[in-house]
This record gives structure tokens, C-alpha cells and sequence, in this order.
């Protein structure tokens, strides 16, 4: 015998089950859910407030499908432009395989996309780069691919001259970074707030993050009732990583209490706000610089991306 799930709001089969609220919801009433507590994200940190133009930076996955799609709904009666941004690392048989897929939506929202290669920054793809420092790791892949990556989104944030950032971060992502930047005693604490970064300026395109507040499995089941298409490819480099072995311990423990992620998350913003606090009063008068190599705003003398690059040419000088 089949025994159907029904929707706690209605009669209709129920798609997904909220452990944290021990409540089922039907697709009708998982879309409006995930929507309005976006739209209510959105208003409370004032995101788009004085917003003409947002980029929104796009992999393919279905974490930055459901962004593009919600914000292109809600901006759409606002007049404020969009622009998608995608950055391709240069991953064989990883990025090459998703790019199709956020093709494909801008193309049917009618949202321009700019696409950003690390080749074309860099002069190297994450597989070159990885090449050239086999047999000297100081540094993961994911260090290079992080700084890299950010680097790539503010230079063509302002070159697109938009004025906010939108990344696709959901629940599960600022849970696992605030873990992890405990976990390496890291003082990166503010890059991950729901609305800026660790410092000011205004050659930092502010970044705005609408999906922190929601799961990723309701996302996932959003994205599917919306019948966006999203091909699962994991990152060759994946393994390198802390990320997967504090996503896997955050989710069994999930699993037995639920409602712990969200527990975390509280914890992060109340934490956050009181350091950034004492963090502003202590910087109130720290300059940002230049960098010296390529210009960019850094806190150093020479910025983390150029410092990285210097690093590979004398390894790959003194290979040769």
C-alpha cells in the first residue's frame, strides 16, 4: 500500500518534509515559503535599497538558477538591471559541462551574461595552475580557486559598473565557512555577512546574499519544481578540501537535532555583530591600498592574487 504524505497547509501530496519545523509542503507551498523568506531577507537587510544595476554571480548549479530566477522576478517591477556573471576556472569536465545550463536561463530570462576566465585574469587555468605546483604544494586548490574567484567577480563587477553583488550563498554555505573559519582559527569572519564584506570601500562592489536564511535541500526541491535543469558534476579538486568533512558532521548532527543549522547561523550573526563592533572602532581609521602590481584594493602592500602569482612564475622559472 502507498501511503501518500499530505501537505500540512492543504490536501495536496506534500514534496518535501522541514524536520526543523516538523512541517510537509506541497510544490505550491514550498515556492511561496522559499519566496517569501527571500523577499523578507531582502527587505530586512535593505539589499536592493538604491540598487540600478546587480550582478549575479552564476555557476550553472542550482544554488545561483534559483537566485537569478527570484531576483529577475523581483527586480523585474523595480526597473533595476541585471547582469550575469560566471567565472570559469578552467576545470576540465567540471565548469565546461554547467555552462550550458546558465546559458540557457539567462538566455530564456533575457538577462546578459559575462563570462570571466581564469585564463583570461590570470594567464593560467585552475588545471594549469595545479600543473605547475604539483611537486610543490604550499597551497591548495581551493585557496588558489577562492582568492582567484573573488578576484575575478570584483573586476568585472566594476567593470559592468554594477553596484551590488549577488552571491548564491544558502544556509548550509555560511554555515559550513563560519564552522570552518573557526576550525582554522581564520580571521575571515566578516566575508561571509549577509549584506558587505570585512571592510567598507568603495572600490569593494558591496555584496548581497538573499538565500543565506534558506536550506539548500528546499532550494534544491525549489529548483526542481521550477523545473530548472542542473547537471551534478563535483569538482575534481573537491577532496582537497576541508568544506566536505564540516558539510558531513553539520548534517549528522542536523539529522539527529534538527534545527541545528539554523541554531549556527544565529549564533554567527550575533557573534559577528558584536565583533564588527569593536572590528570598526579598532580599524576606524585603517587605509585601504593599492595594490602595487595590478591596482586592486588590498590591505597589504601587494594584494593575496598578485602574491599567489608571483608565487607560480618563480615556481614555474625555476622548473624550467
Amino acid at each position: 500500500m502507498f501511503f501518500v504524505v499530505k501537505c500540512s497547509f492543504c490536501n495536496k501530496q506534500a514534496v518535501i518534509h522541514l524536520s526543523y519545523s516538523n512541517t510537509n509542503l506541497c510544490e505550491k507551498h514550498l515556492v511561496y515559503s522559499v519566496e517569501r523568506r527571500v523577499k523578507r531577507t531582502i527587505r530586512e537587510y535593505k539589499m536592493l535599497d538604491g540598487a540600478k544595476h546587480i550582478g549575479v554571480a552564476i555557476s550553472g548549479g542550482k544554488d545561483s538558477q534559483v537566485l537569478l530566477y527570484l531576483l529577475h522576478k523581483i527586480t523585474k517591477p523595480m526597473k533595476i538591471k541585471l547582469t550575469a556573471i560566471l567565472v570559469d576556472e578552467g576545470i576540465e569536465g567540471y565548469r565546461d559541462k554547467i555552462i550550458p545550463e546558465a546559458k540557457k536561463l539567462t538566455s530564456e530570462l533575457g538577462v546578459p551574461l559575462e563570462i570571466v576566465t581564469f585564463k583570461e585574469l590570470t594567464k593560467h587555468s585552475l588545471d594549469e595552475i595545479m600543473a605547475i605546483q604539483k611537486n610543490d604544494r604550499e597551497e591548495s586548490s581551493c585557496t588558489y580557486c577562492g582568492v582567484f574567484r573573488r578576484y575575478a567577480l570584483n573586476i568585472a563587477a566594476k567593470r559592468l559598473k554594477v553596484d551590488r553583488l549577488a552571491i548564491g550563498h544558502n544556509l548550509d554555505d555560511m554555515v559550513q565557512s563560519y564552522m570552518m573559519n573557526i576550525l582554522r582559527n581564520e580571521d575571515l569572519l566578516f566575508r561571509f555577512k549577509p549584506m558587505g564584506g570585512a571592510i567598507e570601500d568603495e572600490r569593494f562592489v558591496m555584496r548581497i546574499r538573499p538565500l543565506f536564511k534558506i536550506p539548500e535541500k528546499e532550494i534544491a526541491v525549489y529548483s526542481v519544481v521550477k523545473g530548472f535543469k542542473s547537471v551534478f558534476v563535483e569538482c575534481p579538486y573537491v577532496h582537497e578540501g576541508l568544506r566536505p568533512l564540516v558539510r558531513d558532521f553539520i548534517n549528522s548532527v542536523e539529522s539527529k537535532y534538527p534545527g541545528t543549522k539554523f541554531k549556527i547561523l544565529q549564533n554567527y550573526l550575533e557573534t559577528s555583530k558584536t565583533i564588527s563592533e569593536k572590528f570598526d572602532s579598532d580599524n576606524a581609521e585603517k587605509k585601504i591600498n593599492a595594490c602595487l602590481i595590478c591596482g586592486e584594493p588590498t590591505s597589504s602592500s601587494v594584494c593575496k592574487a598578485c602574491t599567489l602569482l608571483e608565487k607560480l612564475k618563480k615556481r614555474k622559472d625555476s622548473a624550467r
